[in-house]
């Protein structure tokens, strides 16, 4: 599937990391370019409190202020404010027409609706932008999930009115930005449903996987994304938000719909120590679903310090070119940016890697 933006197409299925605040940690845009990184995932919210919308604005918009030529996905913040609330109620209200936010780290408090997160989406330049959503996990009791789709669904109508709006002022030229709607529910299949449903009667066309996408055990909510397999329409694009495993990105994959996905892992385990290996060749066909086709190679281990080889013999990144593990091994012993930068690259390529094997090839069930 191809979702055309005016920046460039997203062929999904994909991996764009998050650049929560308008960056990668530790790489820059051409590294991203370098390794076969489609798109960033940036946090509208994140931006609004630091530098600000204004500051974006004179600067060029986002894909300047990032020096990416891409295209870019913005999140509302609504996932980490929801969470930040309901972890603490000192942190706002949750109401039905708006949410009111004080951050924790004592600036003002802020104010979120539907309408005010399409404009500033709008503000920045966003390629994609999530609308805002009542995000819960998937502990929450069912009338805390009731009343989250209600929300949903009422602040996705919203949503689309105001991007209609923004539309007809602005008359630009090229493809329109994407709304995408994430569907809620938790993992109560009738909730999803109906959510799905009543956003595809409101004109929705562009979708999320809302909520966190593993279950209270860790596993992922594969009966809940075969249901919007099932639901939506073959064209609709999906975002599944928040998904990052390998494994995961391949269990998906088989179930028939290209899906985007974003996380932070690949960057996390790198800066962690832990980087990602096929364990074999890819296979010239379907990748098989489950976690048997690639490890975990942890950098700091004794075993890597006189190791010669490359993390990888399939990667083509920089750091698996040049350098053998025991070069690796060094940097981090010594705290050096470099073995951050180089590590990142490497996992990212992996993502890469996995997803043009995806788009070619395809996967089945395990």
């Amino acid at each position: 599937m191809e979702i055309t933006t005016a920046h460039g197409p997203l062929r999904a299925p994909c991996y764009i990391p998050d650049a929560t605040r308008g960056f990668v940690r530790s790489v820059d845009a051409s590294d991203l370019e370098a390794v076969g990184i489609p798109g960033l995932m940036i946090n509208a919210y994140h931006l609004m409190t630091r530098p600000g919308i204004r500051v974006v604005q004179r600067l060029g918009g986002l894909h300047a202020f990032a020096g990416w030529s891409g295209p870019i996905v913005t999140d509302s913040g609504g996932f980490q404010v929801f969470s930040l609330i309901r972890e603490n109620p000192k942190h706002g209200q949750i109401r039905d027409h708006e949410v009111i936010f004080r951050p924790p780290d004592g600036r003002d408090k802020l104010v979120l609706t539907p309408e005010k997160v399409v404009q500033t989406q709008f503000r920045l330049g966003a390629d994609v932008m999530v609308a805002l959503d009542d995000c819960t996990g998937p502990e929450a009791p069912p009338d805390e999930q009731r009343r989250a789709v209600d929300r949903t669904v009422a602040w996705a109508k919203r949503a689309r009115e105001e991007w209609q709006r923004q539309l007809a002022q602005r008359r630009s030229e090229g493809p329109p930005p994407i709304l995408v709607a994430p569907v809620q529910g938790g993992n109560d299949a009738g909730l999803r449903r109906e959510c799905a449903q009543a956003l595809l009667d409101a004109g929705l066309t562009a979708f999320g996987f809302g909520g966190w996408p593993l279950d209270e055990e860790g596993a992922l909510q594969l009966e809940m994304f075969a249901l919007l397999h099932e639901l939506l329409p073959a064209t609709a694009p999906l975002f599944a938000l928040g998904v990052g495993k390998p494994e995961h990105l391949v269990a998906i994959t088989a179930l028939g719909r290209p899906a985007v996905f974003d996380c932070s892992l690949p960057t996390r385990d790198a800066r962690h120590h832990r980087l990602y290996s096929f364990r074999h060749a890819l296979p010239d066909g379907p990748l098989t679903a489950g976690p048997g086709f690639y490890e975990k190679l942890y950098i700091l281990d004794k075993k890597h310090a006189t190791a010669d080889e490359p993390i990888s013999p399939s990667c083509d990144a920089l750091c698996c070119r040049r350098y053998g593990r025991g070069y690796l091994h060094h940097l981090f012993r010594c705290e050096d940016p470099l073995a951050l930068r180089l590590a990142s690259l490497h996992n990212l390529r992996f993502y890469s890697q996995l997803c043009e094997h995806l788009r070619e090839h395809g996967a089945s069930p395990g």
